[in-house]
């Protein structure tokens, strides 16, 4: 057991952050509950002024919502495709998904997802995605089981 410093819970051996307060725990990774995992995402980079050229990326979180990474960075050059297909941008490997589910991609200044026609559809912040809808930094889409989180920083 990982006893947090800050707070004393005990949490999961390989725990990276606190269950309990969000205090990290060890080296850099994610291991939270799903409401402290989107409020990181969330406020993550958002005070910085940007430099550079514009980045946004998705962050998963795994069905449960125990854990978080980052699934991709999305480019200008080609979109990202996400489904259950090995050749997808993004792998979500789960029936609830299908082979190609949707896709995000950027115009100019500009990131949009649609849905490829999946079987169970696309939920963008809880609302079914409907032809092409532009995205907004911190939106949230639902792939199956899984949830996407849009930063664009």
């Amino acid at each position: 057991m990982a006893t947090c410093p800050d707070c004393g819970a005990d949490n999961p051996e390989h725990s990276h952050f606190c269950g309990r307060c969000g205090q990290e725990l060890g080296e850099p990774g994610r291991l939270e509950d799903d409401d402290t995992l989107i409020m990181r995402l969330v406020t993550a980079d958002s005070g910085r002024p940007r430099e550079g050229p514009q980045r946004a990326h998705l962050w998963l979180l795994d069905p449960a919502g125990q854990q978080v990474e980052r699934a991709a960075e999305i480019s200008g050059e080609e979109p990202v495709i996400i489904g259950r297909r090995a050749d997808s941008t993004v792998v979500l490997p789960s029936h609830t998904v299908s082979r190609r589910h949707a896709q995000i991609w950027r115009d100019g200044e500009d990131y949009y997802v649609s849905d490829l026609g999946s079987t169970n559809g696309t939920l963008l912040n809880g609302e079914p995605a409907i032809g092409v809808e532009r995205l907004n930094d911190r939106d949230e889409i639902a792939v199956g089981i899984y949830k996407l989180i849009f930063r664009n920083t």
